[in-house]
Order: C-alpha cells, then structure tokens, then sequence
C-alpha cells in the first residue's frame, strides 16, 4: 500500500551535492575576484605610502642644487643610503627619482641599489647617470605625462625588456619656489604581483572546496542521524500502526507502538505528538516561558561577549576590535572633511626580553607598568593595545593642539623609566615611539596614517638597537 518514490535521504543527498558544488563555483569565483582587487588595492596604497614617505623626508631644494651643480652633498648621500634601506625593508623593486625626456633618455637623480644587487657587484648610479638603452621614446611618455602633474599620483604598466614588467606609481617633486625638477618613482614586479594573486587565489578555492567538502560530510551525517533514521523510523511505525488498527473496534489495540526517538528537534516532538495528543497546555505554556528566559539569558551573554571583544583583558586599554572601529569612525570623518588628528604608537621593545629572563608574569607587570606612563601622559585619550607589545592613541580636541608637548612628555617619562636603576627590571619600561598628524593632502583614510607611524616607529627602533649595539 505504501510505496515511497522518492526516499527523502536520496533526495537530501543530490541537493547537498547540488549546494557543495554551487557554492564552490559562486564563492571561488567571488572570493578570487575580492582577492585581486584587495591585493591592486593593497600594492597600490603601499606604493603611495612609500612614495609619501619619501616625499616628505627628502630636502627638495638642496636636492635640486646637486642636480644643479653635479655634486653630491651629506643629505643627497643620506637619501641615497635612505632608498638602498627602503627597497629591501618594503620589498619592492625600484625606489628612484629621475628626469624624464622626452627623447627617450632618463636622467638619474637618485635611484636604490638593493642587496642582491650589491652582491652580484652592482653599485648605486651616479648623480646625473644617462643610459639611453634602458628606455624607449614609447616608455618615456608615461613619465613626461606624470611630470606634468604637480602634487598628483600616476599610475602605469610598463613592459621592459631590461628591468621585466612594472607596475608604476609616481609624483612630481616640487621645490619651495614652486618648481617642478623631478619625479619620484617606486616600481613592484608585475610578476611578483600575479604570483601572489594566483597565490592567494588558488589557496582560496582550495580551503572553500575544503570547508563545502567537510560541511557536506558532516551535515549529511548529522542528517542521517537526527533526520533521515528518525524519520524513516516514524514512518515505519505509523504504518505498522495503520496497518494494524484497520477494521478494529476495540480502542485498546488502537496503540500507536512509540519509536524511540531522542533527537531533540521537531521530528521527537512529532513522536511524541501522535501518542499524547491530550498534552497538558500548561506543559506547553510552560515549556515557552523557559525558552524565552533562556533567549534573554542568551541575550544578555551576548552582550557580555560584545563588552569583553572591545576591551584588552590584561591592560583595560581598548582592544584591536575598539582600534579597528575607532580608525573607521575617523576614515568618515576624513571623507566628510572634518578629520582633525594624530597618531601616537609606542612599541615594548624589552617585553620578550623580560618575558625570557623573569618569566610570564614579570612580561605582565612590564607591559601593564609602560601602559600606566601612556594613560597618566594622556588622560584624556583612549588607548589601544593593537597587538601584544604595541600600543596606540589617537589624539583629538585639546590633545591635539597639545600633541608636541605631551609627545615629548611621553618620552621623558619613559626615559626616566628605563634608567632608573632603584626600579626592578620589568619597571624599566623601554619603548620605541612615533607620530604623525593626518595629513589632508596624503591621506585618503585612516589606515594610511597608522601605516606612517608604523613605518616612523620601525625606523627610531632601528636607531635605539643601534646605539645600543654601539
């Protein structure tokens, strides 16, 4: 009499084959584009950064005076020892400052020698340097076009056969009389580029395939267990039970023979519901106003969690999450422009140190004694631990206009601090600091900010160790 046509386990079996594998074209192809426009953005901003960066830190007029004059001078040499540092600790290609021709011919300026290429016996090209061989009138054009456009980032391909195939970001120098003399340029391998992407790419299909495979295995068991066999069990029954009780008039052998069924879910609460159907209301009345209490309680430890996510459980400082959300808050500001602020970031340059030598709680007590100096130095400004040795504040209002001087005050009181000999060893807080005001011709939002204060403290972190060494 019964006669199942379509057995529902084969049918949940080809729709969650159906499902793994339409979510595995539409995420790949999803995530793979979200991929590689992620990376062009990401290669793009740190090419600008860079280009920032050096664009504030060079002396253009005494820079043009060497040009004009053919001689190098101690900044000019400090530069060219600044763009040999920079081309290995931001991996990039090239780093140079030249004069486009338009016949084709590139004057040298001021161009980085990275260090294989010093290995291999390169050295850095002179003041002034023309190799015609290099480039074409075609490749030039994109120079020429970018020298005539002050204050403005160009962007371009270039297919090379000396230096490979380019990506470009440059910017116009101009001095403090207004003239442009030259360009800025940093480059990044096409190649390097793409294998990244397709890096990224492949590894993305790779772990979506794995997660759909694993998600496929496992919901089809958890089908089968608490689904399929308690349904096909119910069903088994309730025929057994129609079979049995077909021209019967004794109500006694009306018995509905109950599976034993204990899956927690609708399908136990249709067991249920076929041998008890004079259920007690108040049961089920019951039964709501508990699971509303426990929804409030679910609610309030979300809460709780949401509290506990935006504060740093050892310091009280704020927490990444806060950091992430406060650098949204001031990137709208930026786009409304009405931003107005400064980055201050303090590396805990001795915390692995004490950690090594006095132990884990010792690392604790150092971390939460440097965190005491920068809240007493900025009361008024919330601080963030960004990761386990570096911290940030963002300065606003009145800390703002007051950044100089509290700057300083917070590295007299760190320094203070690291040489008093009557403190114990993790009291003696020794920091790395940095700062940098949000720039509303340079910054499009405010994660470029902290990338340059990241970039100012890794640079007097170099400084410090070194004179340390010395």
């Amino acid at each position: 009499m019964f006669n199942i046509k379509r057995p529902i386990n084969h049918s949940m079996m080809f729709f969650g084959v159906f499902l793994t594998f339409t979510l595995i074209i539409a995420m790949s192809t999803q995530s793979s584009g979200m991929l590689k426009a992620a990376l062009d953005r990401r290669y793009d901003s740190h090419l600008k950064d860079i280009i920032t960066y050096v664009d504030h830190t060079v002396d253009k007029d005494d820079l043009r005076e060497c040009m004009r004059t053919g001689v190098p001078s101690e900044k000019y040499n400090a530069l060219q020892q600044q763009l040999n540092t920079m081309v290995d600790d931001f991996e990039v290609l090239y780093i140079y400052i030249t004069v486009p021709q338009p016949d084709g011919i590139m004057v040298n300026v001021c161009s980085s020698t990275s260090n294989a290429e010093r290995a291999a016996g390169e050295e850095d090209f002179p003041l002034g340097y023309i190799d015609e061989s290099f480039y074409t009138a075609e490749n030039i054009k994109p120079y020429v076009a970018a020298m005539q456009k002050p204050g403005e980032f160009s962007a371009f391909k270039e297919i090379n056969e000396t230096f490979g195939n380019t990506y470009t970001i440059c910017r116009p120098l101009t001095a403090s009389d207004g003239e442009v003399f030259a360009l800025l340029c940093a480059d990044i391998s096409l190649r390097e580029l793409h294998h990244d992407i397709n890096i990224f790419i492949w590894q993305s299909i790779a772990l979506i395939m794995l997660i759909c495979l694993l998600f496929a295995h496992f919901s089809g068991r958890w089908m089968q267990r608490n689904i399929v066999r308690p349904l096909r069990l119910l069903e088994q029954r309730t025929r057994e039970f129609a079979e049995n009780s077909r021209g019967k008039r004794d109500l006694k052998e009306l018995t509905f023979n109950t599976p034993d069924i204990h899956t927690q879910n609708e399908i136990e609460s249709l067991s249920d519901a076929i041998t008890q159907m004079s259920e007690d209301m108040k049961n089920y009345v019951e039964d709501i106003l508990v699971a509303e209490m426990r929804a409030d309680h679910a609610e309030g430890q979300v809460e709780d969690l949401s509290r506990v996510a935006y504060e740093d459980a050892l310091t009280h400082t704020g927490s990444r999450i806060a950091y992430d959300a406060k650098k949204e808050e001031l990137t709208r500001q930026i786009q409304e422009k009405r931003a107005e602020f400064s980055l201050v970031a303090v590396n805990l340059m001795n915390a692995k140190h004490v950690d090594d030598i006095y132990g884990v709680e010792a690392a604790k007590k150092y971390t939460i004694a440097c965190c005491d100096i920068i809240r007493s130095v900025f009361p008024n400004s919330q601080a963030y631990r960004v990761v386990d040795d570096d911290f940030a504040v963002f300065l606003e209002g009145e800390a703002y206009e007051q950044r100089d001087e509290l700057f300083d005050t917070l590295n007299k009181r760190f320094k203070e601090a690291e040489t008093d000999m009557g403190r114990e060893p993790w009291e003696r807080c020794a920091v790395a600091t940095g700062m940098t005001d949000y720039m509303k011709d340079a910054d499009e939002n405010a994660d470029q900010v902290g990338r340059r204060v990241e970039m100012i403290v890794h640079r007097n972190k170099r400084i410090i160790l070194s004179q340390s060494r010395d």
